[in-house]
């Protein structure tokens, strides 16, 4: 019996999210429909996915990390070519590595990295990234969102950050880092965290977006997230933009490590993205 890790990369357009539902296609249900095929056996018993989070419906992944337990004596190779024969072009496998028993991809986190694509100005190509297209305003103010983004850092209680239908009681989280880089019309947002709660990325865009567009003004930002109150943050903006970038652990063999001491920076470059 072996404790397998996969990091897996996917377009979420075609996911209804990451969980297993009834009659929906989900990227855990869809990976551990390979899983069983892969390792079909007399029992049909389908290895359990456990995976780093739960991403919603249209979000995406380049590195998300998933774990189950093995039956067979395969090589980590065999996953790795096996899998991605059997999977389709929009979930992929990239890498695949044997972790103690105890190992959980939740639970085992030490910390999470979330980029939102924004695309600002009048599009010139149908082609790129997905983002999240902004409309209605001739110019958004790039620099006063990244000085929004500053209020952020550190640790908050981010309830005004949660949409509802979360069960988490303790809502306070840590963001080590947070910035922005532009590429051409785009401009990529990284959040580093100990964690997020529910839609809590694209509730932070929502604000930033409205700091952007003149709605909200930067001085502001600190009395939203003292206040708690979801009604006072931005809306909750589509899942289009929003990608799972890296999921970060602590001295696991083949995972990326994180540790506190060291000032954990967010990874402001595309490069990811192509490779």
């Amino acid at each position: 019996m072996r404790n397998l890790a996969l990091t897996i990369s996917y377009d979420g357009t075609s996911f209804a999210g990451f969980q297993r539902q009834p009659n929906q296609r989900t990227v855990q249900g869809v990976l551990e429909e390979a899983l069983s095929r892969l390792e079909a056996t007399q029992s049909n018993n389908t290895p359990t996915v456990t995976g780093s989070g739960r991403t919603d419906a249209g979000v995406h992944a380049l590195a998300q990390v998933v774990n189950f337990v093995s039956v067979k004596d395969l090589p980590d190779s065999a996953y790795l070519r096996g899998l991605n024969s059997l999977l389709p072009r929009d979930l992929v496998v990239k890498d695949v590595v044997e972790v103690p028993l105890d190992f959980n991809a939740r639970k085992s986190a030490k910390a999470k990295e979330y980029h939102y694509w924004l695309k600002v100005t009048p599009p010139l190509s149908p082609l790129g990234p997905s983002a999240l297209e902004v409309r209605g305003s001739d110019e958004v103010d790039l620099k006063a969102m990244n000085g929004a983004l500053k209020h952020f850092l550190g640790t908050h209680d981010f309830a005004g950050f949660r949409s509802s239908g979360s069960s988490i009681v303790n809502t306070v989280r840590t963001i080590y880092d947070a910035g922005s880089f532009a590429v051409g019309s785009y401009v990529v947002f990284a959040f580093l965290a100990d964690g997020f709660l529910y839609n809590m990325v694209r509730i932070i865009m929502g604000t930033l977006l409205d700091v952007g567009m003149r709605k909200i003004p930067v001085v502001r930002i600190p009395e939203i997230i003292k206040s708690c109150d979801r009604l006072s943050a931005g809306k909750t903006i589509g899942p289009e933009g929003l990608y799972l970038y890296r999921v970060y652990y602590g001295d696991v063999l083949g995972l990326y490590s994180i540790k506190k001491e060291t000032e954990p920076k967010c990874h402001l470059d595309i490069h990811d993205y192509f490779t």
